[in-house]
């Protein structure tokens, strides 16, 4: 207990005197469960959770709001009107919520659509909205415009607000691949090059009436590692920027960042990791955009000699490649990150690996000047993956993950100290 207090202590910034510690919360959902995501509603405040429910054949996305930073919740609201319309559980693909000010909501999702005489099912992206702060929803529609062709995949998505009222949700997408092999594992044979499974091109949707309608999809950028997460995040000024994985020449998936909103521009590598590697490691980056127009962006790299998650800061205006900071490094397996910007700058990085390479939740703290303190393993988190986090209008940390139960999955919260 001495040790978690003093690690408290360092992530927070409180002195070594004050009691802070690690809270475990009852989430709203003690069944099968997990795919967490968290936003705060810009007016109130409240957190706002969505995740995925249900064994297979039963499965929905859910939604529940707390007042009073994850001590209680409200009773859970059904988002899908049916058990077929969200895929099986999946960190990268798990759904992805939006809060806008005024009461609207929007989440987004991965459908599965299974393909007889295929291992691994097609899959659309959908998409829901509410214009009261989550207590109804709107029948869902498909984003992707493709579904009359032959099925695709459409998934590992990312979704933010724009402006004043658009939507913009972004994804992988493999409509028009040559060799198309429906899921992405590492090859068995890597002699070719890049690889014989085929890359995918991000293609975006928008809606300029917070989902209503939907302009037809447009395909963005291409040479995207293909089942890596596209995350987006909303600047200040209301436009959009993006950050994915890129398949490089000579097998490199490095992580990039590019402007989406109101123009997508050329991406540009985050850091020059170099990480060869010949299929798809299923781990996007976090990007999170302080109030002073920073990319706040953290990721993951199985580079040899150098594996782990890393954290920059790219400051608004900056093309050039930025300097990495090591956050968990070592003999480490492919983990995953999500990152939420502190007011007055840094970050706080929520992941799912020990710095001895077995899985638990963590949380990292980095502060404006790009230091880093002691990183704290949430208790009972063993086994632990794809971690969620929100700042709660106390200052405190709010995380969520998926816990292993037996043969299934479950919901877990976690609330954290953030003083300053």
């Amino acid at each position: 207990m001495r040790n978690l207090i003093l690690a408290a202590a360092v992530l927070t910034g409180a002195c070594a005197g004050e009691q802070n510690r690690t809270v475990s919360l009852q989430p709203p959902d003690t069944g099968p469960s997990g795919d967490a995501a968290i936003a705060v509603d810009p007016d109130s405040r409240d957190l706002l959770l969505s995740w995925v429910s249900g064994d297979s054949g039963s499965r929905h996305v859910r939604l529940a709001r707390s007042a009073d930073g994850g001590d209680t919740w409200s009773e859970p609201v059904t988002v899908t009107p049916g058990p077929d319309d969200v895929g099986s559980p999946h960190g990268e693909s798990a759904p992805r919520l939006v809060a806008a000010p005024g009461g609207r909501l929007a989440l987004v999702w991965s459908q599965s659509v299974p393909v007889p005489g295929r291992q691994w099912p097609a899959s659309n992206i959908r998409a829901s909205r509410s214009l009261d702060g989550g207590r109804t929803w709107s029948r869902p529609v498909t984003l992707n415009d493709d579904t009359a062709s032959a099925p695709g995949t459409h998934t590992f998505h990312g979704v933010t607000w724009a402006g004043d009222s658009m939507l913009v949700a972004a994804w992988l997408d493999e409509r028009g691949a040559e060799n198309f092999s429906g899921h992405h594992h590492p090859l068995p044979n890597t002699a070719n090059e890049p690889t014989s499974e085929p890359d995918a091109r991000i293609f975006i949707a928008v809606s300029s009436d917070f989902g209503e309608r939907w302009e037809p999809n447009r395909a963005v950028w291409g040479a995207v590692c293909p089942c890596c997460r596209v995350s987006l995040a909303r600047r200040a000024d209301g436009g959009v920027t993006a950050a994915w994985r890129q398949h490089l020449p000579g097998n490199i998936r490095d992580v990039v960042t590019a402007p989406l909103v109101p123009a997508a521009a050329e991406p540009r590598r985050v850091h020059r990791d170099d990480w060869e590697y010949p299929g798809c490691p299923h781990t996007g980056p976090a990007i999170g955009i302080g109030e002073d127009g920073t990319r706040h962006v953290a990721w993951y790299t199985g580079k040899p000699g150098g594996a782990g998650i890393y954290y920059a800061a790219l400051p608004e205006g900056t093309d050039s490649v930025a300097k990495a900071t090591p956050l968990i490094v070592g003999s480490v397996p492919t983990a995953h990150a999500a990152l939420q910007p502190l007011a007055g700058g840094g970050a706080v990085v929520a992941l799912d690996v020990s710095p001895e390479g077995s899985r638990e939740i963590r949380l990292v703290r980095v502060d404006g000047a790009g230091n880093v303190g002691e990183s704290i393993r949430i208790p009972d988190s063993n086994g632990g993956t794809y971690p969620q986090l929100a700042v709660t209008k106390a200052g405190d940390v709010l995380v969520a993950w998926t816990a292993p139960r037996g043969e299934s999955t479950a919901l877990a919260l976690a609330r954290v100290p953030l003083r300053r």
